[in-house]
């Protein structure tokens, strides 16, 4: 049932149909998440965590229930702020008590921070199959103060396909940011009875 949960949100071909699969979901999402393997919100936290320099304001984009949230907590940042598309997902993730402030919205719109008001954003299984394109990534840099950091999961086998590569590399020329890490693939997830390798990318925004 799990696997048959995933296939059906990946396959969301509109934001209003994603957000209603996500409040269908969002009672059991932990609980089938943790049967499945579910490990890229602990790693890119930390990696997230890694590059924070001070003590200011993490974006949590596409927080969904907290599990970045509570990571982040964990790995010693006090600050951290939701976002999500789902209000069934963040009433979820307001009950973890991680978040200093969560806000409803999409990441495909302009986002309702103040530019530069964070001193990191990290989004975990929101740039995916059926979820949200490469043209949010500039929102994100944007919210996040120069030399500040935005660190972001994605399934190997995504990036090509889903056009991330080519924004990363075309906000790299532009000067908007800097790769300052990626991972090695590693099975963050098991799907189909199969690990699937995920990368966490983290660039410095200049």
């Amino acid at each position: 049932m799990n696997d048959d949960r995933l296939a059906w949100i990946y396959s969301a071909t509109t934001p209003a149909e994603l957000r209603q699969r996500y409040e269908v979901w969002a009672a059991d999402y932990d609980a089938d998440l943790d049967e499945l393997g579910w490990r890229a919100p602990i790693v890119a936290a930390e990696r997230c965590a890694a590059f924070l320099s001070t003590d200011g304001e993490v974006l949590d984009a596409g927080c969904g229930t907290g599990q970045v949230g509570v990571a982040l907590r964990a790995a010693g940042v006090a600050n951290v702020v939701g976002f999500d598309l789902s209000p069934a997902m963040l009433t979820r993730a307001g009950a973890t008590l991680a978040y200093t402030e969560l806000h409803q919205g999409s990441l495909l719109e302009p986002l309702p921070f103040a530019p530069g008001r964070f001193a990191a954003a990290v989004s975990v299984g929101v740039f995916t199959c059926g979820h949200v394109g490469p043209a949010a990534f500039a929102g994100l840099a944007g919210s996040v103060a120069a030399g500040g950091h935005v660190t972001l999961s994605f399934r190997s086998d995504a990036i090509d396909p889903l056009g991330y590569a080519v924004e990363m590399d075309r906000l790299e020329r532009a000067g908007t940011w800097q790769l300052a890490e990626r991972t090695e693939p590693a099975p963050l997830i098991v799907e189909q009875g199969k690990a699937v390798d995920m990368i966490v990318m983290t660039w410095r925004v200049l």
